[in-house]
């Protein structure tokens, strides 16, 4: 992916923390004591990830006071998977990528990505989560990376079917799914994550049964989250218009399913604790 991914995009290293993290979550036996201080060395993110272990996405019934605490209780890979989000947002949410309106979608997908993961399918909440972080992140990379691409976003939003991805190709020779799946290869996010990001505006996959059910599951989820995002904005999701039908039935849907996942992560939208 490396080769064909050689283009003119600037593609931030992998942060310190997350290779001394990702390190210790490799060995045989991760230290827990000795994870929580790599996160603690880091007080904003340590202070953040409380917080957002602290969220009505978690539902606990306790509060947690502790990185180790959160490590327990919450789970080693979802800690890695919202500290790898935290990372981003810092390194990604400035000058020309500042581009809130991004990240407010960005986060409201990861959620709920990870919401529809835990209720409907085998996919591990984890990679659901960093898919939805990951799927999209091309697109501020690609903001600052290329002068006219704000003008490419201004055309993609008039389009009313699917073409954003033929359009970033024709403007600039490379599309944001393959530098979002070339950052999430870089940062190491699981293999299965990277070729979901770089297939998820391609919806024939999900009845292609020579994809992972992984694979073809993380793109019906963003199908399903992308609905919900864009009532809760009073938008119309071409995702799901283009793709609904084949995520309903990948994921052994009814309409009706659908319909009660879309509004209960509306609802969970409007809770400043969530998303």
């Amino acid at each position: 992916m490396s080769t064909e991914l050689a283009r003119p995009v600037n593609i931030p290293p992998r942060p310190a923390l997350l290779i001394a993290l990702q390190h210790e979550i490799a060995t045989a036996e991760p230290h827990m004591k000795k994870i929580a201080h790599l996160v603690n060395r880091d007080v904003a993110i340590a202070g953040n990830l409380l917080a957002m272990a602290n969220s009505a996405m978690f539902n606990l019934n306790r509060h947690i006071k502790t990185v180790e605490e959160a490590i327990t209780l919450i789970g080693l890979n979802n800690c890695h998977a919202l500290i790898t989000r935290l990372m981003a947002r810092r390194m990604l949410s400035h000058g020309k990528m500042m581009m809130p309106r991004f990240w407010d979608v960005s986060e409201k997908r990861s959620w709920g990505m990870m919401y529809v993961a835990r209720q409907v399918t085998n996919v591990a909440p984890d990679l659901a989560y960093n898919f939805g972080l990951f799927c999209d992140i091309g697109i501020p990379l690609m903001m600052a990376s290329f002068l006219d691409y704000e003008d490419t976003l201004t055309v993609a939003n008039q389009l009313e079917h699917r073409g954003f991805i033929e359009l970033e190709n024709s403007r600039h020779g490379i599309n944001h799914a393959l530098v979002g799946a070339m950052l999430a290869e870089h940062w190491h996010a699981d293999p299965l994550v990277v070729i979901a990001i770089k297939k998820h505006h391609s919806y024939e996959i999900m009845s292609d049964l020579a994809f992972a059910p992984a694979i073809r599951e993380l793109i019906a989820i963003f199908c399903v989250v992308d609905q919900a995002i864009q009532q809760h904005r009073h938008a119309v999701s071409i995702e799901w218009l283009e793709g609904g039908e084949m995520a309903t039935e990948t994921l052994g849907l009814t309409s009706a399913d659908i319909d009660d996942i879309c509004e209960e992560l509306r609802e969970r939208f409007l809770s400043p604790n969530t998303a």
